[in-house]
């Protein structure tokens, strides 16, 4: 009798082993088909300054100098709330959310603008590149 509870103890365990790989497994693939997913929907850009890179990691990225801002910039040029970043089937936009300096793209004073790949963008006195996130390994 001991030795059938011990034999059903060790097979509830390695049923409950399986179980937790197969969760492991899942998980995985759930989390690589999302990067995925969103490396599509994002087309994987970045803002980068000198010094500083500012992965957009979802469909709508706050930028100021607000704690609360998705990319905080503390910079007494750069409102609190300066501007909107949203992206909709790859195509990033750019909102000024009424700002006092305003959000200048390549020069140009815009209210909403479509970016696109290396523009320049401009808050306050912060010059920021709107490009392609590189691997690691690029330089």
């Amino acid at each position: 009798m001991e030795n059938a509870n011990l034999i059903l103890c060790a097979v509830t365990a390695a049923a409950l082993d399986i179980c937790a790989l197969v969760l492991i497994f899942a998980a995985y693939r759930e989390k690589s088909t999302a990067k995925k997913r969103w490396a599509r929907i994002s087309s994987n850009m970045e803002l980068v300054e000198p010094g500083a890179t500012y992965p957009l990691g979802c469909d709508e990225v706050l930028i100021g100098r607000h704690a609360s801002a998705d990319i905080r910039i503390p910079d007494l040029s750069v409102s609190r709330y300066h501007a909107m970043m949203t992206v909709s089937d790859g195509v990033w936009t750019i909102k000024d959310m009424g700002s006092r300096s305003g959000v200048y793209v390549n020069g140009v004073l815009v209210k909403e603008a479509k970016l696109r790949e290396n523009d320049i963008i401009n808050l306050g006195s912060r010059r920021l590149i709107f490009r392609r996130r590189r691997d690691k390994h690029e330089k």
